[in-house]
């Protein structure tokens, strides 16, 4: 009689925990439609507000270029006026003309173009530098949507294997709650022991409100992403989750330097600053630019009443600075301090990369090890969950024991999950960090998805 209630409390149980595997592969309404990772990147390009405030950081950087080689540039103008005149003339002799209302009109047109101008020089290497800051800028942005995504996905998919799993855990609790009554019924339970399965039961009951809870939270930051509603998600494949990124972390640190779109965007930054103190201290030098001008007057003075004129002028005009009130050197040390700051915040990202390059790199490596002492971890729970229950049924092992194997299988099912998650999030920074992401990458990484059952 123990054996056959042993076999079917057994059998129970590792339906329960069948029903997780297909619960984890589902995670959603077979009707509602199924939204993989790389659907989900190329809709954040679209709707992401961060992404969209980049694209705009970029195009507004791009003009930087050409409003410093405008510096460069001739200057053409044009003027034209007509005015209504009230004119009377007193000469010496006393003598008045009275000239009355008589219109004047004028026109020009001028060309200055710099010949010397230091300033002019600088402005254009700075807008360069500023425009290719931009670029490098939105690039680390393209690449930073990448891992912003991946990793709201994966935390939305373990959020909602989460709340699959507290359900298995319920009904696996139910199964045991009903072996209890039986064998109390059979004269060889306890009531301790359904106390102690209904007391787990709620325990669990509020574990589910919290994990669905936290699941919501998650696919409500995955949707505030990607833009649109979100119900099911592809599953990770538990075959070839680990993905290694080779190389030592020194070529991944010289990667970094070379090749971090951030980093790229600092040092244009920092050229940028080193062009604003030469600009400023153009303010020292003079100025030498060619003038050409065409001018047209009709009576535009007293002198020239009912007099046309045209005038074509072609020259050099030279300014020299003597005194400013002092600006040109206070901006000048304005300039030098912002040069400091740009060379400081270079220093400073670099410094954060090399520690959080070896941070992931040791994740990524670390996390494969992980994996597999879980997945020996999960294999060995499924044992001992059947183990302890048959020593339950033979008064060896308590309803605790069950209820506590039950748990631990639950946690190291979790637990793997994440680890096989935080594997691949971590190979994602990785490779941000050191600049080299792409969308093959992520790619590669959604070709792990799809579901699979254990």
């Amino acid at each position: 009689m123990q054996k056959s209630l042993a076999k079917r409390e057994s059998t129970r149980i590792q339906r329960c925990w069948v029903a997780v595997a297909l619960a984890l592969l589902s995670n959603g309404t077979w009707g509602e439609e199924l939204m993989g990772l790389m659907q989900a990147y190329e809709a954040a390009r679209a709707h992401d507000p961060v992404f969209k405030g980049a694209q705009a950081v970029r195009d507004e950087g791009l003009e930087h270029q050409a409003i410093g080689q405008a510096k460069l540039l001739p200057i053409i103008s044009g003027v034209v006026s007509s005015n209504q005149n009230q004119s009377r003339v007193t000469e010496a002799s006393g003598r008045t003309d009275n000239r009355g209302r008589y219109a004047s009109n004028t026109s020009s047109l001028q060309l200055r173009q710099p010949l010397y101008d230091r300033e002019a020089w600088a402005a254009k290497e700075q807008g360069a530098a500023r425009t290719a800051a931009s670029e490098a800028l939105f690039r680390f942005r393209e690449q930073e949507l990448m891992v912003r995504v991946f990793d709201a996905y994966s935390k939305a998919l373990l959020a909602s294997e989460g709340v699959s799993l507290v359900k298995a855990q319920l009904q696996s609790a139910d199964e045991l709650l009903r072996a209890n009554e039986q064998r109390l019924l059979q004269g060889e339970g306890t009531h301790t022991d359904m106390l102690e399965t209904r007391s787990k039961q709620a325990l669990i009951q509020a574990e589910l409100i919290v994990a669905k809870d936290r699941a919501q939270h998650a696919i409500d930051a995955l949707q505030a992403i990607v833009g649109k509603p979100v119900s099911r998600l592809e599953r990770l494949s538990s075959r070839g989750a680990a993905r290694l990124v080779f190389g030592a972390l020194d070529d991944w640190r010289s990667k970094a330097f070379d090749a971090n779109p951030e980093v790229e965007s600092l040092k244009h930054t920092l050229e940028a600053a080193r062009q604003e103190v030469r600009r400023v201290d153009s303010g020292h030098y003079p100025r030498l630019a060619l003038i050409l001008s065409v001018g047209n007057n009709d009576s535009d003075t007293t002198s020239t009443y009912r007099q046309s004129s045209r005038t074509t002028t072609v020259g050099v005009q030279l300014n020299v600075p003597i005194f400013a009130g002092g600006s040109v050197s206070a901006q000048s040390r304005q300039a030098v301090a912002q040069l400091v700051k740009a060379q400081a915040d270079l220093d400073a990202r670099v410094a954060e990369l090399e520690v959080e390059l070896h941070r992931q790199y040791s994740a990524q490596k670390n996390g494969v090890l992980r994996i597999v002492a879980l997945e020996s971890a999960v294999a060995t729970s499924h044992a001992l969950i059947e183990a302890t229950q048959r020593s339950f049924i033979g008064g060896e092992r308590t309803n605790v024991d069950v209820l506590n194997a039950q748990e631990r299988l639950a946690q190291s099912v979790h637990d793997l999950a994440q680890a096989r998650y935080e594997q691949l999030v971590a190979g994602l920074r990785l490779r941000h960090l050191a600049g080299v992401l792409g969308d093959a990458d992520l790619r590669e990484v959604a070709s792990h998805f799809g579901g699979e059952i254990n």
